[in-house]
């Protein structure tokens, strides 16, 4: 016979485990795979490299197990990509005419990860030729309202996983899978906004418009309309990768 404390303890458990997963959007069932166990066992041992290539089967999936692939994958991707160790960086040089925007559309790197790498806080004051690292990037935004979250792409490769904090209302007719644009980024200090060209705007809250009129937020800044909040300091982490124009899936798996 089970003792009153087991049964207590069991209890105890299931309380904490579903608040987290709401059966509207996912299933318990089957159990994750033996490979998210190993995974985190690998990050524990600090083989981060090792994870992301066991989790790479799982990282598109839908369901728990992608979610928490993209979780841990995301750990060791974004310091990556914001280093200038990543494998992929190469050395440009400052010539005549450029400019730090120019720089950034050509290169295929974002001007805030360029002036992040090296340590650049006047972008007007390049000089020919001064050497840059660059990170060249495909990045493409992935949003699934259902299960809240946000993921970043270069290509088929994950660079980043947030979590989404709070959704406002999204109307019925617009629950579907559909593709738009990040149409802006804006910066606010103390409430007020700030030009993408003020020295300020490195240090500023950022918010990033999606041109369907959704808005990815952190405090009480950005459009009115459809808001989807995050933590300000991953959203100033993904607003620092992402620039206008950048492709957005807005995905709503079939159930």
């Amino acid at each position: 016979m089970k003792s009153i404390f087991s049964i207590f303890a069991v209890a105890g458990l299931f309380s904490l485990v579903l608040p987290a997963y709401s059966t509207d959007n996912y299933s318990l069932w089957p159990r994750r795979p033996d490979e998210l166990e190993q995974a985190r066992q690998l990050m524990r041992e600090q083989k981060g490299g090792e994870a992301v290539l066991l989790l790479q089967p799982y990282v598109a999936d839908d369901g728990i197990a992608g979610r928490e692939a993209r979780q841990i994958c995301g750990r060791v991707n974004v310091p990556r990509y914001l280093s200038r160790m990543h494998p992929g960086a190469v050395v440009y040089t400052v010539r005549k005419g450029d400019n730090m925007a120019r720089i950034a559309a050509t290169q295929k790197c974002p001007q805030d990860v360029i002036m992040m790498l090296n340590g650049i806080v006047k972008p007007s004051a390049l000089q020919v030729g001064q050497k840059l690292v660059v990170v060249p990037m495909r990045l493409r935004m992935e949003i699934r309202p259902l299960q809240r979250e946000v993921s970043v792409w270069d290509g088929e490769q994950l660079v980043a996983d947030y979590p989404l904090l709070e959704i406002d209302d999204i109307p019925a007719e617009r629950r579907k899978t559909t593709e738009v644009k990040v149409a802006a980024r804006e910066g606010y200090l103390d409430g007020l906004a700030v030009s993408l060209r003020s020295p300020h705007f490195p240090a500023s809250e950022r918010v990033l418009v999606l041109s369907n009129g959704m808005c990815l937020v952190g405090g009480q800044n950005g459009h009115s309309g459809i808001r989807l909040r995050m933590a300000q300091k991953d959203l100033n982490e993904l607003a620092m990768m992402l620039d206008s124009g950048n492709e957005v899936k807005l995905i709503y798996p079939e159930r």
